[in-house]
């Protein structure tokens, strides 16, 4: 008798248990609203906010998605410039600046390399091809797909990572825009993962924002966006 009573309570207890693992492993893949996947909307989110920024260099290549690796040969206004370092920028905008009614061009001596949005390189032999990455952005802004610009997030920031196949948690720390990129681009279909919230971001105008979970994040994208 002893021994049944021991038996059940045995059991009872080993259901507790296991009961209990599973609902920890529920709350890892997705009842927790900070719970994400590959294909989250937090994780497209995210990957744009660590995309490279190719805004700064516009006035030289017409487009804000990639920007031309240094040093490179151009003619501003047949004007024959080499630009080593992005201080070097300030030569070109001083010759734009000369007269207000010309019209400002940039020509490059060919081939020039440009980094694009996930940090690879393309080498560019033409101004044709050139202007059909130009092309490629606009649809990707159009598309919601570009680089978010208008938040910048204040590194560092912790990730915890877990595979539903080997059930193993890992915590991520991502260091840099480029890392935060790498790591939502690469997820796998056995990766979900949670930001370990609060972080800190900067948005536009220099804000300092507190950020609590996804859904806020959402909401701080949404505003300075428009």
């Amino acid at each position: 008798m002893n021994f049944s009573v021991k038996k059940i309570v045995f059991i009872f207890l080993l259901l507790i248990l296991v009961l209990g693992c599973i609902k920890e492993i529920d709350l890892t893949e997705g009842e927790n609203p900070n719970t994400n996947n590959s294909n989250s909307e937090a994780t497209n989110h995210y990957k744009r906010i660590g995309m490279h920024d190719g805004s700064f260099d516009d006035f030289i290549d017409k487009n804000s998605c990639s920007s031309v690796k240094l040093p490179v040969s151009l003619l501003a206004n047949n004007i024959p410039l080499t630009i080593t370092n992005t201080a070097d920028y300030q030569l070109v905008l001083n010759i734009f600046n000369q007269s207000p009614f010309d019209v400002d061009i940039v020509v490059f001596n060919f081939p020039i390399t440009i980094l694009n949005p996930d940090y690879s390189q393309t080498s560019i032999t033409s101004q044709e091809q050139l202007d059909n990455l130009s092309t490629v952005c606009d649809q990707a802004i159009n598309n919601n797909l570009s680089a978010i610009t208008c938040v910048n997030i204040v590194y560092p920031i912790k990730i915890s990572l877990y595979n539903t196949t080997t059930e193993q948690t890992t915590i991520i720390s991502v260091v840099k825009d480029q890392d935060l990129f790498n790591f939502m681009a690469n997820l796998s279909v056995n990766e979900v993962y949670s930001v370990q919230y609060p972080i800190n971001a900067v948005t536009t105008g220099n804000v300092n924002i507190t950020v609590s979970g996804d859904s806020q994040l959402k909401s701080i994208i949404s505003d300075c966006a428009n």
